[in-house]
């Protein structure tokens, strides 16, 4: 017998569960379970969920009573006395998630609400309770939510029940919840009033009906729906899961509690009072959330986390799991999402079950990649996957290779193609494509391996103990003999070869030295652009080397011909990318710098107009911070250069704000920006904050590209110039 079976609350003392949370936070949940006044500690409360003897005591102390009489004060005697003198109303419908839980939790006075008559307890959330009722007026069945903690609920609390109000109220789609009116009870708790759905939850509906993968797909579909609307309103649900969508008795799914969402953009002002996420503060639920929402970084979750997070739900509803059920503690799980390494569903279906198709499988492990840019990018996107599926078309997440296009023609004009095509194709021309398939893939592990065996070779050359290497050697140094290694071992590999060139070329220009980057990314260049006239490189690949090259002229002062190379790159970017890429907007940014550098002030301003209104597309994140900043930098320079200092320190200002929070106090960026600021005050005549920032610019530039580089002596000499001046 469990250990904390049979427990005696009377007992003197002792850890109840695993022993990982206090004796009174696990009573404390106890207690939540049983009255939704009380409030829980996220965390505690996610141990519980992933600890099984945690789980295991809570439910049994709940079904004995649990610690009751522990409470005390007003609370506890209006608790006893409503449970006491109240029998709460049934249910206006049944369904086989409205019954309340097994635990009998304390219902609220049924008139506390006026107008409406409560019932009991259908749902707790973590920020409230849900409770079926009655609207007296119409007679009409509805679900009124309750903010957990009611008055006694901190101000964070209260904003965000408030904004769950603003959000499902401005929301008005099928497969969303309809809210009818909100309001405060007579005892000064929050609520609202919103359409009741005679439903049952997702997983548990898909258990029961035993759906295929085909009606699961057509399910989930309309779920993303339902997210695209809300998305392209603003709204970031942020908490997705089976117990937040419901299905309802016509087969139709319903997304609810939106108390955790948050807005994505200006269209609703749901954080004019309070940002009422805090860094660290994780929000959601842990088993289903987003590798960047377990960061805690609000600045790091957009729309994509829900895809994550219906990632889940889909991975779950296919094979009856969740991809990481294998993590044995908080640490575990945080740690295999972040890696990402997820089976496809096909491997861990339960066999003699329907088989689930690689199309699935494609679109299932897009939505659970671990790094938000490899996602779908919005959930429309997604939406026209699934609809290409369900009509036999090719879906999108996969490259549009010839046998799988093929594939998906024949499979969706059966009849004709296989009386005339089957045969051969099956054996001819698939044999054929495998073939060249299998040699491909062997290629290219032999590249990967031989690029594995130059770096390693090369790091053993630095070993001092194996080979040239010393305390003494630096980056430089390092760099150079990584370039002769890689030219010595892979002259077969010409291509692997020259993009290893060419970064480190672009590595040796970062230390303001392009004498040592120049042969690097000129050899490199060559052999990019001859492979690409033969049909071995992507176009991506030569935008990539010309933009090297653009950069090595710019280095060199070329300005002319940077611009060349800036403009053939960002014509092909733009073609093969689009003009709202990160890398295209960058491109225009740099070939608005070579403009500049060539006083040709109008052009420059122009570009970076334009780049600037292409990035207001970006979704958020780290690359478009960047990129933003970048843009915000060069119209400062822009203005300095045509002597505007005061609208050149607003510029800078604004570079600094973008990119705050993204990158290191001592980024390479940071003291190139506030060089650049300080030389602008320096023109106005603010000699303090010129000094200031010209001697914090050149103790980051001095740190991270070394004290003889151009960068660091310029804002040496921009310091002395200043201290003179004052």
């Amino acid at each position: 017998m469990d250990a904390n079976e049979g427990i005696n609350l009377d007992d003197a003392p002792a850890p109840l569960g695993c022993g990982a949370l206090s004796r009174e936070a696990l009573l404390h949940i106890v207690s939540s379970r049983l009255d939704y006044r009380v409030r829980v500690d996220e965390r505690s409360l996610a141990h519980v969920l992933l600890c099984a003897q945690c789980t295991k005591t809570v439910n049994h102390l709940v079904s004995i009573g649990g610690p009751r009489r522990e409470l005390s004060g007003p609370l506890a005697k209006k608790t006893a006395n409503t449970t006491a003198n109240t029998t709460p109303p049934s249910s206006p419908t049944s369904s086989p998630t409205s019954s309340p839980t097994s635990s009998s939790p304390v219902a609220p006075d049924p008139l506390l609400i006026p107008g409406y008559l409560l019932g009991k307890e259908l749902h707790r959330g973590g920020q409230g309770a849900v409770f079926a009722a009655e609207q007296l007026v119409t007679r009409r069945p509805c679900a009124v939510k309750m903010l957990l903690g009611g008055r006694f609920a901190s101000a964070t609390q209260r904003i965000r029940f408030e904004r769950e109000v603003e959000v499902v109220a401005a929301l008005r789609h099928p497969s969303i919840v309809t809210l009818y009116e909100s309001g405060i009870t007579t005892e000064e708790e929050p609520w609202f009033a919103m359409e009741f759905v005679a439903g049952e939850r997702l997983d548990e509906y898909v258990k029961r009906v035993h759906l295929g993968p085909r009606e699961i797909a057509d399910l989930i579909r309309r779920i993303a729906q339902a997210i695209a609307y809300a998305h392209r309103r603003g709204v970031i649900h942020r908490d997705l899961k089976p117990g937040n969508i419901l299905i309802d008795k016509e087969g139709s799914p319903r997304v609810l509690d939106f108390g955790l969402a948050r807005s994505a953009m200006d269209t609703i002002s749901l954080d004019h009072r309070s940002t009422s996420t805090k860094d660290g503060e994780f929000i959601g639920t842990f088993t289903y959330a987003a590798p960047e929402q377990l960061a805690g970084d609000p600045s790091g979750i957009d729309s994509r986390c829900d895809l994550y997070t219906l990632g889940m739900v889909f991975y779950e509803c296919l094979v009856g799991a969740l991809p990481f059920e294998s993590a044995r503690s908080l640490v575990e799980l945080v740690e295999q999402k972040s890696v990402g390494a997820v089976r496809r569903p096909s491997e861990v279906a339960p066999s003699g079950g329907p088989r689930i198709d690689r199309d699935l499988d494609v679109i299932v492990l897009r939505l659970l990649s671990p790094e938000p840019a490899r996602r779908y990018d919005t959930a429309d996107a997604l939406v026209e996957d699934l609809e290409r599926y369900a009509d036999g078309r090719p879906i999108l997440a996969r490259e549009d290779s010839l046998n799988y296009v093929f594939t998906k023609t024949v499979r969706r004009h059966w009849i004709v193609s296989s009386l005339i095509l089957a045969i051969l194709l099956t054996v001819v021309v698939g044999g054929i494509l495998l073939g060249i398939a299998y040699r491909r893939a062997e290629a290219e592990r032999t590249r990967v391996d031989r690029a594995y065996k130059t770096f390693r070779e090369a790091l053993e050359s630095a070993d001092p103990e194996l080979g040239v290497g010393s305390s003494e050697m630096k980056v430089t140094e390092f760099l150079t003999l990584v370039e002769g290694q890689v030219r010595a071992e892979l002259m077969s590999e010409p291509e692997l070869m020259a993009e290893i060139l060419q970064t480190l070329g672009v590595i040796q220009l970062g230390f303001d030295d392009s004498s040592r980057g120049r042969d690097a990314i000129l050899r490199s260049y060559e052999i990019i652009k001859k492979s690409r006239e033969q049909g071995r490189v992507s176009e991506a690949q030569f935008a990539t080397a010309t933009v090297a090259l653009a950069k090595l002229r710019f280095s060199e002062e070329d300005f002319t011909g940077a611009e060349a190379s800036y403009r053939q790159a960002l014509e092909i970017r733009q073609r093969t990318a689009g003009v709202f890429a990160v890398e295209t907007v960058d491109t225009e940014r740099q070939l608005a710098s070579a403009l500049r550098a060539q006083k040709r002030y109008v052009e420059a301003q122009q570009r970076l107009d334009e780049a600037l209104e292409h990035a207001d597309n970006f979704p958020d994140g780290k690359a478009s911070a960047i990129v933003r900043a970048g843009i915000r930098n060069g119209m400062g320079v822009l203005a300095l250069a045509q002597n505007d200092g005061a609208r050149a320190i607003d510029e800078f200002k604004a570079a600094l704000d973008a990119i705050s929070g993204f990158i290191a106090e001592d980024d390479f960026r940071i003291g190139r920006t506030l060089y650049s600021m300080a030389r602008a005050e320096f023109q106005v005549g603010r000699l303090n904050d010129a000094a200031e920032h010209a001697r914090k610019a050149y103790e980051i530039l001095r740190l991270r590209k070394g004290e003889t580089a151009r960068s660091a002596q310029a804002a040496l000499d921009l310091l002395n110039q200043i201290d003179k001046a004052r």
